[in-house]
């Protein structure tokens, strides 16, 4: 509250002043300006309290895209691009409601829920129930399935590959990028990272891919 209202109102009336509840909008602004996520008020149900969160990283990093497509592999490229937003503010946000994806994608909320609902069905989002309300989070133990490795409309270039070899190499080309895990994963024949680390050597010595690090993560993708 301002010591002497007069001298605030009489600011206000110039122009020097900001009326009562014009700081949001202004925050939004700066936000909107910057290109980061859009800042939320988030209703703690169980501690009682709702909270503005604002949020510095851009809607889609550079690293969020990277661990999805890590996580989900050829599923991830080919959902849509509101579907892979929800999945990227469940990334960085941790868990997601209907209400916040509203802010963050201006759609209405029985167009959310059916987006929700399509990537709780395709088992890479969890929803946990509370009474009235859900939210959701990434199911980090969401396993790419062998399938997706079936692509007979990906060309393999005339390679001395065994078949372990070729399913790797077709992986990179759709994915862009695999790790040891990931390998473990996906290929029957490979149980272990040792041996998953086995099988990439043998890639890279053919020139097929190449080794990157960036921080603690180590993946590799096409040379």
């Amino acid at each position: 509250m301002a010591r002497n209202p007069k001298i605030q109102k009489m600011f206000r009336m110039i122009g020097l002043g900001d009326n009562i509840g014009s700081g949001f909008p202004t925050i939004l602004k700066a936000w909107g300006d910057e290109k980061w996520r859009q800042p939320d008020l988030y209703d703690d149900q169980e501690l009682h309290q709702v909270e503005l969160r604002l949020w510095m990283v851009s809607l889609m990093p550079t690293e969020c895209t990277e661990y999805l497509n890590n996580k989900f592999g050829t599923a991830y490229c080919h959902l849509h691009s509101e579907e892979q937003i929800i999945l990227a503010t469940a990334y960085l946000e941790e868990k997601v409601s209907n209400a916040r994806l509203q802010s963050v994608l201006g759609l209405h909320s029985t167009e959310i829920g059916k987006l929700l609902f399509n990537l709780v069905e395709k088992n890479m989002l969890i929803a946990e129930r509370r009474g009235r309300w859900t939210t959701y989070h990434i199911n980090r133990e969401y396993v790419i399935q062998p399938e997706q490795l079936e692509l007979t409309d990906i060309s393999i270039p005339e390679l001395d590959l065994n078949r372990t070899d070729q399913l790797i190499y077709q992986f990179v080309q759709v994915n862009k990028i695999i790790t040891t895990q990931q390998i473990v994963d996906i290929i029957d024949s490979i149980s272990t990272k040792q041996g998953a680390s086995v099988a990439i050597n043998r890639l890279i010595n053919k020139g097929l891919l190449i080794k990157v690090r960036q921080g603690r993560h180590v993946f590799y993708t096409l040379k």
